[in-house]
């Protein structure tokens, strides 16, 4: 998943819009399962909001990412049977793009995906600000082209992530 994402980012940003489209549509359908009709028209989507993002010459412009964004989150949580709100996922991603720009705000971008995490799996932000700081360095190694850093900490953001949402919560004790 994690060179999926980075791959997509980076061949988004670049312009390469078919490569971008294949691997968006990869996550889609291959991580999440989305039936192939939906996986496409998100994939699109997701593509439009990221070149709407890389062109944009401020932070006005940059908004003009969040409809589409907000298309693909609502036709993931559909898909997906997941109850996500769209416009508070994309305004978070879209904060997320916009603080990852910014090498000053490091404990910002944190903040932000820690808080994106906790709505899209439950719990409290602080419960996930160890694997938003591993996010958010791979985030901030892939604004400065340094790709394969930038999959290795994603890499291990996605594996922590998976260990804490996989594990079982602790239930009542016994006697």
């Amino acid at each position: 998943m994690a060179q999926r994402q980075l791959a997509a980012q980076r061949h988004a940003d670049a312009g390469k819009n078919l490569q971008a489209i294949f691997d968006f549509y990869g996550i889609l359908h291959g991580e999440y399962r989305i039936p192939p009709l939906p996986a496409i028209s998100a994939a699109f989507d997701r593509l439009r909001a990221r070149r709407a993002f890389v062109q944009a010459a401020d932070q006005a412009d940059e908004e003009q990412a969040l409809p589409f964004l907000e298309t693909a989150i609502s036709i993931i949580g559909e898909k997906t049977g997941t109850a996500l709100d769209p416009k508070i996922i994309a305004r978070l991603e879209l904060f997320e793009w916009s603080l990852a720009r910014d090498r000053s705000k490091e404990r910002q971008l944190a903040a932000a995906i820690a808080e994106k995490l906790a709505l899209l799996y439950g719990g409290a932000a602080n419960d996930y600000q160890a694997i938003a700081a591993s996010f958010a360095t791979a985030r901030r190694l892939a604004a400065n082209q340094n790709w394969s850093d930038a999959e290795q900490s994603e890499a291990t953001a996605w594996k922590k992530l998976a260990e804490r949402i996989t594990k079982p919560t602790p239930g009542p004790a016994r006697e």
